[in-house]
Order: C-alpha cells, then structure tokens, then sequence
C-alpha cells in the first residue's frame, strides 16, 4: 500500500477523532468560561500551631447562583413567604445599597486594630476580601461583589 493511500484512509479518522475531541471538551470549556464569568468565593484559613488548621476552599459562585436559583422552588412557600415579608420594608434600600456596593470603586473599607487582632475589608475590583490576622489563626475571605444583588433578585 502506498503511503498517498494510507494518509488518505487516516484523514476521516483524524477528523472524527477532532470533532469527538471538540464535543467533549466543549462542556467543560463552557463551565470555565461560566466560572470565570461569576467568580469564585475562597475561604483560607490558616491555625498557628502543630495542629492548627491549614484550610483553603475555592467555590465557584455559578453554585451559589445555581442554589439561589433553585431556593425557591425548593423552600416550602411559608418560610419564603415569611423571607420575603421581612424583607420587604428594607428592600429598595437594599437594592441601593447592592448597587452601589457592586459600582464602587476599589478600596479600603474597614481598617481595624486591637492589641492582637488586625481585620480589614477591602473592594478589590470586582471582590470584596475580608482578612483577619491574629496571634492564633489568620482568615481570608473573598466574594464576589455581585453576589449580594443576585440573592436579592431571588427574594
């Protein structure tokens, strides 16, 4: 057999091997691209010591919005109707306020030192990132900043 033939016997292969490639690949890059459209929420926990705790939890926000999603199809209607009913005298405001906390610009919200403790809350970018440092554990925690304005779209 010639080689001419046997490249052309391999031609339909490769191509169906390509588009096998391109359909399995395919959810996974729609997933990245979700994830990296929503943002993640990372809790980081660090415990001083032999047996401290040495904790670092990435968690895409698309599974939070997926739980906001299907919240109230799965709450039973009483509690939402209850969520809602409390929520309700605060509600334009808290739309404001998620707004604003969504459009505002980078920076430093909260400073604070104690005699041991430092905490901190800042807007970085699209996220805000809460640390705390003390002689014993230091705590990391960043959010996304519209996540407040998408639980509030479900109530």
């Amino acid at each position: 057999m010639q080689p001419a033939d046997m490249e052309r016997r391999r031609r339909p292969f490769k191509r169906y091997v390509a588009f096998a490639l391109l359909v399995f690949l395919m959810p996974v890059f729609a997933f990245g691209a979700a994830v990296a459209a929503t943002g993640t929420i990372s809790v980081r926990v660090h415990e001083q010591g032999e047996d401290g705790v040495n904790l670092y939890l990435p968690v895409p926000a698309l599974l939070v919005d997926l739980a906001v999603f299907a919240a109230p199809s799965v709450m039973p209607e009483d509690a939402l109707a209850e969520a809602r009913a409390e929520i309700a005298p605060f509600r334009e405001g808290l739309d404001i306020l998620a707004e604003e906390l969504e459009n505002m610009p980078s920076g430093v919200l909260v400073d604070v030192h104690t005699g041991d403790e430092h905490i901190r809350v800042t807007k970085t970018w699209r996220s805000f990132e809460i640390e705390v440092d003390s002689d014993d554990v230091d705590v990391r925690v960043k959010v996304p900043a519209r996540l407040a304005s998408r639980v509030l779209d479900v109530l």
